[in-house]
C-alpha cells in the first residue's frame, strides 16, 4: 500500500510544480494591450472617443497633428505632454498608441514615419509644465 500513496504524493507534488512553472511563464509573458484599447484607457477622459478634446486645454486630436508631424519638434511635442509622459503603459505600447492613433485620426496621411520607443522615451524625460503656452508659443499657425 505504500506505493500507491508514493505516486499519489509524486503526482500531486508534480501537479504544484507544474502550476508555479505555468504561472510564472504567464506573468512574465505581461500581455500588451491593442492600442485602440490603450487609446480608451489612457486618452479618451481627456481626448474624448472621438479625438476632439476640450479646445484650447485640451487639443482636437482630429485638427494639426498632421502639420505637428512635418517638424522635428512638432513631434517631439506630442511626446512631451503630460497625457504622454506620465502615462502607466511601456514606452512601446505608447510608441504603437501614438501610431494608431495617427493612421485613425488621418488615414490618409502619406508620409509618416512611425513613433520609436527611443522618441517616446525622449519626450518621456523632457516632460513639458505648460503644454498650452508651448503650443501657443512655438505654434501660433495652429487654430485652437
Amino acid at each position: 500500500m505504500a506505493k500507491p500513496r508514493h505516486n499519489l504524493i509524486n503526482i500531486s507534488a508534480f501537479s504544484i510544480l507544474l502550476s508555479f512553472g505555468l504561472l510564472s511563464a504567464w506573468s512574465n509573458a505581461q500581455p500588451q494591450n491593442p492600442p485602440a484599447f490603450s487609446y480608451l484607457l489612457h486618452c479618451s477622459g481627456c481626448h474624448i472617443e472621438d479625438g476632439s478634446g476640450d479646445p484650447p486645454e485640451v487639443p482636437d486630436l482630429r485638427q494639426n497633428l498632421d502639420k505637428l508631424l512635418t517638424s522635428d519638434e512638432g513631434r517631439g511635442y506630442m511626446l512631451r505632454v503630460p497625457g504622454v509622459t506620465d502615462s502607466p503603459i511601456t514606452t512601446q505600447e505608447m510608441a504603437d498608441l501614438m501610431n494608431w492613433m495617427i493612421s485613425k485620426f488621418y488615414p490618409e496621411l502619406e508620409e509618416f514615419e512611425p513613433y520609436s520607443a527611443a522618441e517616446v522615451q525622449a519626450g518621456r524625460d523632457n516632460r513639458l509644465a505648460n503644454p498650452v503656452k508651448f503650443r501657443k508659443e512655438y505654434f501660433p499657425q495652429l487654430s485652437e
